[in-house]
């Protein structure tokens, strides 16, 4: 194992990658008794049309990564939630757009749930009618999320701005996506994206790091594995200008709900990405939030509201900055939201604001690290993504007022859509 000790935030990890490919990582934190495992894919809702190192092409119905993990925890000879139970921990999943992750947290033995967690995820155990039962279960859950107005408003938005991009796509796909999952797709893309050398476990805990090794290496060295070529997402063709300028609909809400999204251009590089993240979310908390004067004056005019928000997302092949609330005015939100981007764009931030926003960011970032979950997430985000797990930070240190002007100044603002969804009458 290769020790990792980061002097700066007083932290240590150990790293090593089996002989089978599978890259491990145990972050040492002694005196805790709480230990948390995390074993994830960097399969998620967009790897919908996948390559592999041959150049075989792959593609699959919308929806399979979540599909998958709900088949996971479905064996025919066992229920793999009362087996951690029985063992006094508590075990969970979930599906993002770039990852799959499967974990366990306890404060009791590890090796047992450490042993079950290796089995179960390197074990796709299914049969067609399983696979036809999750998919009524899968729609009923779809269906859930479509009468939550907050869910519907974010799903429309993406709708608005792509065209073939998997963003597109709920992270469950949609009914007609689900229902022609078979299971030899589940099968088959289980085969490619679950194979040790594609995935990481993460471990966070107070115990030997040692001795959970050898739990480790002595439970894969128990399986063989058959060879894998190499698999990544295959980029999809996008035009740069939105599906739709405008979209509204209605639901049974008492107050309209808005978002403003601008379709940004994609960033190849991932370090010039987390920068310009830095950048824009620091000019987007400077404008759009109590920092700024007029902030109180649009609570009081109900321009927004307590539901209000911003974000800013950066990949290798989209880009996205959202803006969003619930007001009956939704045409003075609009223009807000306009005069924020010029200013993001021609005004520098005030040095002594900026500093305090980076006191922020840097002490949520001290805080996570005694979050055991945000710790193995966080971890395993950067990996897949492929650079240093403090690198983001670090970057914040170095970002100027005029980095952030320069940055602003330089997106193209120019395809922007306008969801708002309305009260019935």
């Amino acid at each position: 194992m290769k020790q990792i000790t980061n002097k700066k935030y007083q932290e240590t990890y150990y790293t090593e990658t089996l002989d089978n490919g599978l890259r491990v990582v145990l972050w040492h934190k002694p005196g805790y008794v709480r230990s948390l495992f995390m074993m994830a894919t960097p399969l998620g809702a967009m790897d919908l049309c996948q390559e592999d190192s041959q150049g075989n092409v792959y593609e699959y119905p919308a929806g399979i990564a979540h599909f998958l993990e709900h088949k996971m925890f479905e064996k025919q000879d066992q229920d793999i939630m009362n087996d951690f139970s029985a063992l006094g921990a508590n075990v969970n999943a979930f599906t993002s757009y770039n990852e799959t992750a499967y974990y366990f947290s306890t404060t009791g033995d590890i090796e047992k749930p450490l042993n079950l967690l290796l089995d179960f995820v390197q074990n796709l155990d299914i049969s067609e009618e399983s696979v036809e039962k999750e998919k009524g279960i899968i729609v009923s859950e779809l269906n859930m999320y479509q009468q939550m107005s907050d869910a519907r408003l974010l799903m429309e938005t993406y709708k608005s701005l792509y065209h073939t991009h998997p963003l597109k796509y709920d992270i469950g796909g949609d009914e007609h996506s689900v229902r022609s999952t078979t299971k030899k797709q589940l099968e088959d893309c289980y085969s490619r994206n679950y194979h040790p050398s594609t995935m990481m476990l993460v471990g966070v805990s107070g115990e030997d790091p040692n001795k959970i090794m050898e739990v480790i290496r002595s439970n894969q060295q128990q399986k063989q594995f058959a060879p894998l070529f190499q698999i990544h997402r295959k980029a999809q063709l996008e035009p740069i200008q939105v599906v739709r300028e405008t979209f509204d609909f209605t639901m049974d809400i008492t107050v309209p709900k808005i978002a403003v999204a601008y379709k940004l251009t994609p960033c190849e590089n991932i370090m010039d990405r987390l920068r310009q993240e830095w950048c824009v979310r620091m000019a987007q908390d400077y404008y759009f939030s109590s920092l700024n004067p007029q902030y109180q004056k649009w609570l009081d005019e109900g321009i927004i509201s307590d539901y209000v928000g911003a974000d800013i997302d950066f990949g290798d092949d989209y880009g996205v900055m959202l803006f969003y609330t619930e007001t009956t005015k939704t045409k003075q939100f609009e223009e807000i939201i306009s005069a924020i981007c010029l200013q993001m764009a021609q005004d520098p931030l005030d040095e002594k604001e900026l500093l305090q926003l980076k006191h922020r960011y840097y002490g949520q970032a001290i805080r996570s690290l005694n979050s055991f979950d945000d710790i193995a997430i966080g971890y395993i985000r950067s990996s897949f993504a492929g650079y240093d797990y403090f690198a983001s930070m670090d970057l914040l240190h170095t970002i100027t007022s005029k980095d952030i002007v320069d940055t602003c100044f330089s997106l193209d603002l120019s395809n922007r859509s306008i969801v708002i969804v309305n009260p019935k009458e």
